[in-house]
């Protein structure tokens, strides 16, 4: 039940962010101020790079995974899953497992965290300064 409600977290925390990344590519292709185009890409790269070490987006076949790594929601999601049957078997090599992934996803919530509470609303602030109005984070 708790790594579910991480992995609900994660999910929420990744559309979220990527709703934004959305909103950031219509506002950049549409700016013409130099400097907040910049940091607007700077902002962009930080999103992508989250976005790609908790997604693989290049799937698109069953075969794929073959030619693209999984990222870390899949690798969460592969734990969640060989632990779980009716009697969950929760051994030490899944509690070991669990552990690793943990301190990850810590780093990666903090990142994102970083994100949502100081960089997206510093650049937010920038664009309205500038008259151009914000990006929403869902």
């Amino acid at each position: 039940t708790e790594m579910e409600e991480k992995l609900a977290l994660m999910h929420n925390t990744i559309n979220s962010l990527y709703g934004v990344q959305e909103q950031l590519r219509a506002i950049l292709s549409d700016l013409s101020d130099e400097a907040l185009v910049n940091e607007g890409k700077e902002l962009m790269n930080q999103l992508k790079l989250w976005d790609n070490d908790m997604v693989q987006r290049k799937s698109q076949a069953y075969d794929d995974v073959e030619n693209f790594e999984n990222k870390f929601t899949a690798e969460y999601l592969f734990l969640i899953d060989q632990t779980n049957s009716t009697i969950p078997r929760v051994n030490k090599s899944s509690r070991d497992r669990k552990t690793e992934l943990d301190a990850q996803w810590q780093d990666l919530k903090s990142r994102a965290k970083k994100l949502i509470e100081e960089d997206i609303p510093t650049y937010n602030k920038k664009l309205w300064d500038a008259g151009i109005g914000a990006l929403r984070i869902k």
